[in-house]
């Protein structure tokens, strides 16, 4: 009886394919979910950096806008202070009367003839204000500043006005925003209804920073929208007379900030008290309606987010999440005024674009399964299924009893084969049935053992971190294991029957060869090239199985240490850094002993060479004395250079004349280059501005600049020679020094600035001298670069800084002699060295003061409690009771007198002379010193107080 067709989904082929479905279907999920997870999560990272970086550009951009009136303030300030003896005289009345008029209101204003406010700085004095001398003064030298600096400030659609205290007045320039305010205003107007106007009257003592005030309406001129103002005190001496302003449009700010705003990122700019000044998903960013809000608005934990990622963003820009209103944020401090730009991110958006990114895997991948179904259907039933329906029947026939049953044998494939071996078995299936069946069984097991074995083989060597190979007897490789792929970049299949040497670099090869044919003792390390064509450090251990059958070679198990000896190199590195940070500390502590030894007798022989030099009647003599003199400055100038560089200072940036630090560097440099054989061309620029910048620092950067080129001309033949030139380049200076050295390689000019990196033998560089050097010009504004050879010898940097607008040729002042304020006083002089006290007492008894030498503190205190005294000069160290502890006494004892003291001393840059200086405020006189500069500076202190 023929056999009944089964239903599809229980034949072979139905099974096999419900199978395929199944697995196929779970493999695809779950490849699409983790793939989905794992793309979210890459998403989402790079959401938080986008963030985080345009936070951090937006705060950078911010700086600039607001940097330019920081120091437009400051050039004012600076004015200010220079002009206001010059408006002493009786002129400057005259000129108040002829601008400034007094209206019906009671207030004060321009005249009729200068009310034009787009031609003329306006002025407005409150009614009621009792004009003073003073008060007329500062109104007709904030006119005049107003005319000079106004135009360029309404250029950038600044604000720029002056305002006195603590009388209120209002003298400024706006074309632009308010043209007619003066007018505009009632006289009895008050500038303290607003916070620019609080901040520009608030107490301030001399030195105080600016203040930003957060953005308002301004009721005058509503239309420009909002805008803040930034304040700087004014001071004459210790009195706070006034206080410059700039007002600044908000949306002139967002137009740089925002100039290019990532899609369906919102942008919010608040302070860290929490008030919110605006706010792009609240209103359009350059409405006023934003202003006045705060934070809490916003609803949800959003506002604690952002507060939390403001103190973290200390020093750069810091992220965050908030989960109650599904944002990523990143917050950057504008520094400055410290106000906070903030980039908010919907996480709907980030998780929107990881599920597209699924769906659309999901919909490829099940397609592509219903193709490989179909395909597999057709192939099963015409290829498979058919053949074994026919060998089924014919086998239930044979099961039968039928032995006559024959297959059609046409087919030269398996299944024919298979035909015609069921035809034979048919033939003689009686007498070998019981034979076939125990083959059978072995086959099975043995072909199962095999399988196994090469399956658990095939797991372990494919799915280690290290990988296996095989090296035949004559080098090559006879087998790579998979994880190759993944350590170098290279297939397995492609190494396998290439010279195993060839991975190894040429100058590993031959030290490595004979490990490589006979493996032994402990593992051996060489470097590979990657497929991306770096080189990786590779370790490896073998064992000799060239006698063993089923291996005929040497096995080696390999795996990658890059990581790990990049690690131990960088604690070498590490440790010789600080090593020589150790030195560094060591030999400041050494000088700053040095420096006030050598200083005292420096100063006694500069004050002796100055004397013998004035007084002496013979040309040769005053010859002599000049250049005693010159060569015990320059001893003073090369101790303080050593001192600035070994001490850690405090970053202190002031206007500083580039010619001298390079002047100074090459005082300390003059033996060690001449006894190197190096001579020095030197071609500074006259006239050129100064910059302002931290001395110390800049000096750092020569001394590496010039000791390289010291030492990489040490070992050649023929001329060795230093450039330096200086000169102006538009708003920059630069700064050119090159040598007649060996030059940089072109590979390796990429890698000179890179920390740690050198090309100098082991212990005659540490490789942090570049890279520290470009990092001081970056923070300076400027750049160290690299320049192309000269004709294929020596090697050129240039040095760029940006140099100090609205400043005059730096180091060009003129030295003006004493005033006569101060003559004919009662001066008592402190020193514990003898010679330094007498030296003073003949500096200023010629200019007809009384002096009185005291060689102690203790005698100090006694000579004041017995004698009254105009004036105290008094060294800061000294044995038993020093400088410092001497005028506390005198603030306890004698508390006029603590106005009039000035230190003497020969190390300014100790910690503690700094500290003392800067808390006390008191005159100091450096040793060495001249004459003019000891009468100059009592003459001053005299006549101010």
């Amino acid at each position: 009886m023929p056999a009944m067709p089964q239903p599809f989904l229980q034949s072979l082929t139905g099974k096999t394919l419900v199978r395929l479905a199944a697995g196929g279907a779970a493999v695809l999920l779950a490849a699409t979910a983790v793939g989905g997870w794992l793309r979210y999560r890459g998403l989402e990272e790079q959401a938080v950096l986008r963030l985080t970086t345009q936070a951090a550009a937006q705060a950078r951009v911010a700086e600039r806008v607001l940097v330019r009136v920081s120091e437009t303030h400051e050039v004012l300030r600076r004015a200010f202070v220079d002009l206001w003896p010059g408006y002493q005289g009786a002129g400057t009345l005259e000129r108040f009367d002829a601008l400034m008029n007094q209206y019906p209101d009671g207030a004060w204003r321009n005249r009729q003839k200068f009310s034009d406010g787009t031609r003329f700085a306006t002025g407005w004095i409150r009614s009621g204000t009792v004009l003073t001398e003073d008060l007329r003064r500062r109104t007709m030298l904030f006119y005049d500043l107003s005319t000079r600096y106004g135009p360029g400030a309404a250029m950038r659609r600044d604000n720029l006005f002056f305002v006195s205290v603590p009388e209120q007045s209002n003298m400024g320039f706006d074309p632009t925003l308010f043209p007619n305010w003066v007018y505009d205003v009632g006289g009895d107007f008050t500038m303290l209804d607003f916070e620019w106007g609080r901040l520009g009257y608030a107490p301030a003592p001399p030195g105080a920073r600016a203040q930003w005030a957060i953005p308002y309406v301004d009721s005058v001129g509503p239309q420009n929208g909002p805008m803040f103002t930034l304040m700087t005190p004014l001071h004459v001496g210790e009195r706070h007379v006034g206080a410059i302003g700039s007002s600044v449009l908000l949306k002139d700010l967002l137009e740089a900030v925002l100039r290019s705003p990532a899609p369906g990122t919102r942008f919010l700019m608040f302070h860290p008290d929490g008030r919110l000044m605006v706010d792009t998903a609240l209103a359009d960013r350059m409405s006023p309606s934003a202003v006045g809000a705060r934070l809490d608005q916003l609803g949800g934990d959003l506002p604690a987010a952002l507060q939390s990622a403001a103190r973290d963003a200390t020093d750069g820009a810091a992220s965050g999440y908030s989960g109650g209103s599904d944002a990523y944020l990143a917050v950057a401090r504008i520094e400055g005024p410290g106000w906070l730009v903030a980039s908010v991110l919907p996480g709907a958006a980030v998780r929107s674009q990881a599920l597209g990114v699924a769906l659309l895997a999901l919909a490829v991948g099940g397609l592509s399964l219903l193709t490989m179904l179909a395909v597999f259907t057709v192939v099963l039933r015409r290829q498979v299924a058919a053949p074994l329906n026919d060998l089924t029947l014919a086998a239930e026939r044979v099961a039968a009893g039928d032995t006559a049953v024959h297959l059609p044998a046409t087919r030269d494939d398996e299944v024919g084969q298979l035909a015609r071996s069921f035809n034979d078995m048919a033939a003689k299936v009686a007498e070998r049935d019981a034979s076939l069946r125990e083959d059978k069984l072995e086959i099975e097991a043995a072909l199962t053992s095999l399988r196994l074995t090469e399956e658990r083989w095939r797991a372990m060597t494919d799915h280690a971190s290290d990988f296996i190979a095989v090296v035949a007897g004559d080098g090559t490789f006879s087998y790579v294991s998979l994880p190759v792929q993944r350590m170098l970049g290279v297939s397995a299949d492609s190494l396998v029957g290439r010279d195993a040497l060839e991975l190894m670099h040429p100058e590993d090869r031959e030290a490595l060869r004979p490990r490589l044919f006979h493996p032994s003792g402990p593992a051996a390390q060489f470097r590979a090239r990657h497929a991306d064509g770096t080189w990786r450090v590779l370790e490896a251990v073998g064992r000799d199985l060239r006698a063993h059958p089923a291996v005929q070679g040497l096995v080696l198990n390999i795996r990658d240490v890059s990581e790990i000896v990049k690690a131990e190199q960088e604690v070498v590195r590490q440790r010789e850094s600080l090593h020589q940070s150790e030195k560094l500390s060591a030999l400041g502590g050494l000088l700053a002993g040095v420096a006030h030894e050598l200083n005292n007798p420096l100063a006694v022989v500069v004050g002796r060479a100055v004397q013998l030099e004035d007084g002496a009647a013979e040309a040769s003599v005053r010859d002599i004395a000049a250049k005693i003199r010159n060569a015990a400055e320059r001893c003073a100038r090369i101790v303080k250079t050593f001192l600035a560089m070994a001490r850690r200072q405090d970053t202190r940036r002031e206007p500083t004349a580039i010619n001298e630090v390079i002047n100074d560097a090459l005082d300390v440099l003059a033996y060690t280059l001449q006894s190197s054989g190096v001579q020095v061309d030197i071609d500074l620029g006259s006239g050129l501005p100064p910059v302002l910048a931290d001395a110390s620092q800049l000096g750092q950067v020569f001394m590496n600049l010039f000791t390289n080129a010291q030492q990489a001309m040490a070992g050649i033949d023929g001329p060795r020679l230093l450039t330096v030139r200086t000169r102006a380049d538009g708003d920059m200076l630069r700064v050119e020094v090159s040598d007649t050295g060996p030059g940089i390689p072109a590979e390796l000019a990429s890698r000179i600035f890179e920390p740690f990196f050198t090309t100098k033998a082991v212990g005659e560089g540490t490789g942090v001298g570049l890279s520290v050097s470009l990092g001081i010009a970056q923070a300076h504004g400027g750049t160290i670069s690299l320049q192309p050879a000269q004709e294929g010898r020596g090697a050129g940097f240039v040095l760029s800084l940006p140099a100090l607008r609205g400043a005059g040729a730096a180091g060009e002042a003129s030295r003006h002699a004493p005033a006569a304020a101060g003559r004919g006083a009662d001066i008592l002089v402190v020193d514990d060295e003898v010679e330094i006290a007498e030296i003073l007492r003949d500096i200023l008894r010629p200019a007809g003061h009384r002096v009185t030498l005291a060689h102690s503190g203790e005698q100090a205190l006694r000579e004041l409690d017995a004698s009254r005294f105009d004036l105290v000069l008094t060294d800061l160290k000294m044995p038993g009771m020093d400088g410092p502890a001497l005028y506390r006494e005198i603030q306890k004892r004698h508390a006029a007198l603590a106005r009039r003291v000035i230190a003497v001393t020969g190390d300014t840059l100790g910690t503690g002379a700094r500290d003392f200086v800067q808390a006390t405020r008191v005159p100091v006189v450096d040793k060495p010193f001249q004459p003019d500069d000891v009468l100059g500076r009592v003459d001053e202190v005299l006549r101010r107080t």
